[in-house]
């Protein structure tokens, strides 16, 4: 293996054990991956009877694993997920993703038990403000994605948005980078934890459509104050949640 792929093992692994560490999965289940250049393959968290929860995740816990979802290489003991097949035709009918979070957040899940809508009901609250205008998909089978023609399924519902809730099941989540989907995933944990108590308190309005078109534009990477915007404010996130979880970037 190259020292290229000994890095990306080293992210996928801390991607993996900050979103265990901060409770944004069930148990110890979720995976996370990052494609292979532009081949069909990916590096992706392994399972089998030895596999870690996501908490523990360290880099031997990573299997190689083509687009057929066979294993090509990594540890005797572990196999792919039985759910590789949402990260392959994610990967398939998205080109320009370079990576995919699958997790089971239990907020997210009781919202598509209950039948509950995400709305944009914040703005400058949080990151998920984003998320809730641009659109969440429901994928509406509470059925583990374990071969081609459910990933296919799954993909074309969730189509260009970078987040899925799944009913039942949990969340799938893609990216430019590991940074990025992980970022991403944790944004979409809290903006489904809000909704879920606006929901217990009352009936959650939109904010108004003026906010939400102003709220909607992306942060200029430029702007004299204020946060950074693009990968620069990515890469800032990133490193607060890896603090926060007690983990080091590097």
């Amino acid at each position: 293996m190259t020292d290229d792929s000994a890095e990306v093992r080293r992210r996928i692994a801390l991607a993996c054990r900050v979103l265990g560490k901060l409770d944004v999965t069930h148990t110890a289940l979720g995976h996370v991956s990052q494609r292979i250049g532009d081949s069909d393959q990916m590096w992706i968290k392994g399972k089998g009877a030895d596999e870690a929860g996501l908490r523990y995740t360290s880099p031997d816990d990573v299997v190689r694993v083509d687009f057929q979802g066979n294993k090509v290489s990594g540890r005797e003991d572990l196999r792919p997920p039985s759910e590789s097949f949402i990260h392959i035709w994610l990967y398939k009918m998205n080109p320009s993703v370079r990576s995919v979070i699958h997790v089971h957040p239990e907020h997210a899940v009781l919202l598509t038990i209950c039948d509950k809508e995400i709305l944009p009901i914040y703005g400058c609250y949080g990151p998920g403000a984003r998320i809730a205008i641009d659109g969440v998909p429901t994928y509406p089978r509470s059925i583990l994605i374990d071969d081609d023609e459910r990933g296919k399924e799954l993909a074309t519902c969730m189509g260009e948005k970078k987040v899925a809730l799944m009913k039942g099941h949990g969340i799938s989540v893609v990216g430019s980078s590991i940074e990025d989907a992980t970022v991403r995933a944790l944004a979409m944990n809290e903006l489904c934890t809000i909704t879920y108590k606006a929901y217990l308190l009352g009936n959650p309005t939109r904010i108004p459509d003026e906010e939400i078109e102003e709220i909607g534009e992306p942060l200029d990477v430029n702007r004299p104050r204020g946060s950074a915007g693009g990968d620069a404010w990515t890469r800032s996130v990133w490193r607060y949640h890896c603090a926060l979880a007690g983990e080091s970037e590097a």
